[in-house]
Formats: C-alpha cells, sequence, structure tokens
C-alpha cells in the first residue's frame, strides 16, 4: 500500500438518541491512490462514516463517541468547522447514494457546474467555466449535450457520472462512493466502473468505495474492510 492518506483508529459513532454504538470501533488505512471497500450490510452506518469524513456527523444527528480520523495529519474530528469546511469538497468530495439528491431539479447540469466553479473564484469568466464543464463531461465519458439537460432527463448511469463530474469539480485528494452504482444495471454498473478506475489513475486520488456487495469489493477495489 502507498503512503496513507487516511487513517481511521477505534472509530466509534452513535445516533443522538442512542446510547449504543451504531458499530463495533473501526480502523482501517486508505493509500494515497487505493481503492478501499467499506463493506457492510444495510442499516450497517456506512453512510454515516462517510458523513464523519465530510465532517457532517450532525446532519444525521450522529456524535463521534471516540477515536481519530486523520486525513493527512489533519484529525476530522477535532480541527473544527472551519478546517473541515476547506476540506469538504476541496480535498473529500462525495457522491451520495442516491446521485438525484446531488440536484437541484430545477438547474441543468451546466449551472449546478457552474455555480461550484464560481462559489469557489467569483472572477472566473463565462468562457473559463465552459471549459471546464466540458472538461469533466469528458472525464466522465459523457456527451458535451448533457450540460443543457436537467437531473430528470437523465438515465440512472447519466445522473451517476454526473454526480461523479459534480464531486471532482475541485480535484479533490479523497473521492467517497457511497453506493455508487446500486440500482444500476450489470452493464451500465460495469461501465461506472471502469470511468472510476480511469479517474483514478488520471487524478492520482484516493477512492473509499462504500458497498453491500461484496462482489464489487472483489472486484474493484485493492482491499477490503467488514463493517459489523
Amino acid at each position: 500500500m502507498t503512503e496513507a492518506l487516511l487513517q481511521v483508529r477505534d472509530l466509534s459513532i452513535r445516533y443522538l438518541d442512542s446510547r449504543e454504538p451504531v458499530f463495533a470501533p473501526v480502523s482501517f488505512d486508505l493509500g494515497q491512490e487505493e481503492i478501499l471497500c467499506l463493506r457492510g450490510r444495510s442499516g450497517a452506518g456506512k453512510s454515516t462514516i462517510a458523513a464523519a469524513l465530510m465532517g457532517m456527523l450532525p446532519d444525521f444527528n450522529a456524535t463521534a463517541d471516540g477515536g481519530t480520523i486523520l486525513f493527512d495529519g489533519v484529525d476530522l474530528l477535532r480541527c473544527g468547522e472551519r478546517v473541515l469546511a476547506d476540506l469538504r469538497w476541496r480535498q473529500i468530495a462525495l457522491v451520495p447514494q442516491s446521485s438525484m439528491t446531488t440536484f437541484n431539479p430545477v438547474f441543468t447540469i451546466r449551472r449546478t457546474l457552474r455555480e461550484m466553479f464560481l462559489l469557489e473564484d467569483p472572477s472566473l469568466s463565462q468562457e473559463a467555466c465552459a471549459r471546464r464543464e466540458e472538461e469533466l463531461m469528458d472525464l466522465v465519458h459523457l456527451d458535451r449535450r448533457v450540460l443543457g439537460s436537467y437531473p430528470h432527463q437523465l438515465s440512472g448511469g447519466m445522473k451517476q457520472r454526473a454526480a461523479i463530474a459534480l464531486a471532482l469539480c475541485y480535484q479533490p485528494r479523497l473521492l467517497i462512493l457511497d453506493e455508487a452504482t446500486t440500482g444500476l444495471d450489470i452493464q451500465i454498473e460495469a461501465d461506472v466502473l471502469g470511468t472510476i478506475l480511469q479517474l483514478k489513475a488520471r487524478r492520482e486520488m484516493a477512492i473509499l468505495f462504500i458497498s453491500h456487495d461484496g462482489r464489487l469489493g472483489d472486484q474493484f477495489c485493492d482491499r477490503r474492510v467488514e463493517l459489523v
């Protein structure tokens, strides 16, 4: 394994309305250009770990009871919201389980991407934004005409690729994919996974692949961690 970008040690999380931990304390490392599968049954707390990595546990009505999460040496559980805000999406990005929740239904894909670019750099010209939008479409193997589409006009596989493009706006070092292929047929699933493998090679990213499907963990990932 390459040098660890992410180190999780004895992480324990509980929901605020419960005294019991969501899962047994979990530990794992993720190398800088590695794909790690975090596998567990539905309801095991996989998405809660993704929320912890994004500094979004309050959105899940949850808190960390113990352990550490080190991202490039920064303890994500203790660094404070200002540091988390700088890391979130810029260094650590998430593709959530449902790609429909990623997009504003009344915005085209182009407008959604453009707002992300301008949020980071309001001085960007329209031409510069357009170039970046087209580059992202090429990167995830989507026809550039998709930029003019609304989310409901896209197939499941196209929406998933568009969600990945959105997560890549700021060139993160860690990409979290939460059940990224759930609901896709086998051929589209294979296409999306192939795109992700190419992205890892081109962007030199670490990828945390969250799934309930052990088959994908074995076929697609370098290593697998079981959540119990």
